[in-house]
């Protein structure tokens, strides 16, 4: 069977990644002085909506590819690409008092170290003009490109990299969930900040993903915090007197002496969902929790920012994640108020049981299509975990048809649920 054929493999190539103990913190070049960025003006969201879309490379693809896909969000313009699990986060300005548009940034090898500069302009002249409201769109029937170069490493580009759009994309808000892991990848990853941070949560979307799914424990005085492992070590945070369990340590002294990996302090549960609330467009948020006596606290903070973004008009999910037997044993105790969503990691029959929302099995399981086609025919979602190659996301998305995946590479998952939306039913 062909799934068994990718687990084998996949289970070698953990096994022989688990032995290495050290790694090369990866560091995002950046253009001298801010580059052109530095002297233009911004570009507002709805103009900047108008670079979605499928790209075909006709010069790059080496970095990415055949194709791309360009997605624009409050803070970045970004590419996704199969090849190489390559992405680009860019920020866009324009330039000469609105007569060209350049976007510049890094971009970046998911699966790598690899990493460079790219500074791209719109073409032809006239589709930045309009962008930046000195002009009207052009009606001589030109499609739109992306043009310029990219680079190695801290050295300024040189390589060209030309990007034609082909398509639009399909609107797959409302069908599908591309869920970030840990706040939208892990620290090991070397996306520029620390899992569980609010710093990546305001990244998540640059890096693909439309919803999170984030950890919660609480600490020592009841504080509900994310945070992945049961104990403080070298691999998550910084500080000499940050080893041991968790919740053997107070939230004060965690906010004291204790830092992710890239110096961010270890966030709480509720600016963690403040954030989410205010200053992203994501969709859902996945709260994992980690210990029974967590879930009552999740609940509560669940319930308390589903009716704030109800009352706001925003469109956002909060669901309390249910891994463990334990932590299932405590939902089915604690005070469910109204609002919240639940996964369920166990079994399809204990979402129904609790009347739970989303069944999220773990990718060994296999794409299990039989259980999701009847939980999805009873009205319930599945959402996949955690995948991060294109053979799996690629299986599973073809033989289990899931409302979303959960992915440390949400920029790759992006990539391929666009490819294959016409195939998956996303197409209206």
């Amino acid at each position: 069977m062909r799934f068994e054929r990718v687990l084998s493999a996949a289970l070698v190539a953990l096994a022989l990644g688990a032995s290495c103990s050290s790694r090369e913190q990866v560091v995002h070049p950046k253009f001298p002085g801010g580059g052109l960025l530095a002297q233009a003006t911004p570009v507002g969201l709805a103009e900047l909506a108008k670079l979605e879309g499928r790209y075909r490379v006709q010069a790059g693809t080496g970095h990415f590819g055949p194709e791309v896909v360009v997605r624009s969000t409050r803070r970045a313009v970004s590419i996704f690409a199969a090849k190489n699990s390559s992405y680009a986060v860019l920020r866009a300005g324009c330039l000469d008092g609105g007569q060209r548009l350049v976007l510049e940034g890094y971009y970046r090898y998911a699966a790598s170290a690899d990493t460079g500069l790219v500074r791209l302009f719109v073409e032809p002249p006239a589709h930045a003009r309009a962008l930046c409201g000195v002009a009207p769109p052009p009606d001589d029937g030109s499609e739109l490109s992306l043009s310029g170069e990219s680079g190695e490493g801290e050295a300024l580009p040189d390589q060209a990299l030309s990007l034609a759009r082909d398509r639009a994309l399909s609107p797959i808000a409302g069908k599908f969930m591309v869920v970030g892991h840990r706040g939208g990848c892990r620290t090991i990853d070397d996306c520029g900040a620390s899992e569980n941070s609010l710093e990546l949560i305001r990244m998540a979307e640059g890096l693909g993903s439309t919803a999170i799914e984030v950890d919660a424990q609480l600490t020592k005085d009841g504080v509900p915090v994310l945070f992945h492992d049961e104990y403080l070590s070298a691999r998550l945070v910084n500080g000499n007197y940050c080893r041991g369990r968790l919740v053997d340590h107070t939230f004060a002294h965690l906010r004291a002496l204790c830092t992710l990996e890239f110096g961010e302090p270890i966030p709480t549960v509720d600016d963690a969902l403040k954030v989410t609330l205010e200053e992203t467009d994501l969709e859902g948020v996945w709260l994992d929790v980690k210990q029974p006596s967590a879930v009552q606290p999740a609940l509560d903070l669940a319930a308390k920012y589903s009716t704030l973004a109800q009352g706001s008009g925003r469109k956002l999910q909060i669901a309390v994640g249910l891994g463990t037997q334990e932590v299932f044993d405590a939902f089915r105790k604690a005070d469910r108020p109204e609002g919240p969503h639940c996964v369920v990691e166990l079994e399809p029959d204990d979402v129904r049981t609790t009347g739970c929302h989303v069944w999220a099995p773990r990718w060994t399981r296999g794409p299990s299509a039989s259980d999701v086609k009847a939980l999805r025919s009873e009205g319930h979602a599945v959402v996949y975990w955690t995948i991060d190659e294109v053979e799996y996301i690629d299986l599973f998305l073809r033989e289990g048809r899931p409302n979303g995946m959960l992915s440390n590479r949400p920029g790759l998952l992006q990539h391929r649920v666009q490819s294959l939306a016409a195939e998956l039913g996303l197409v209206p």
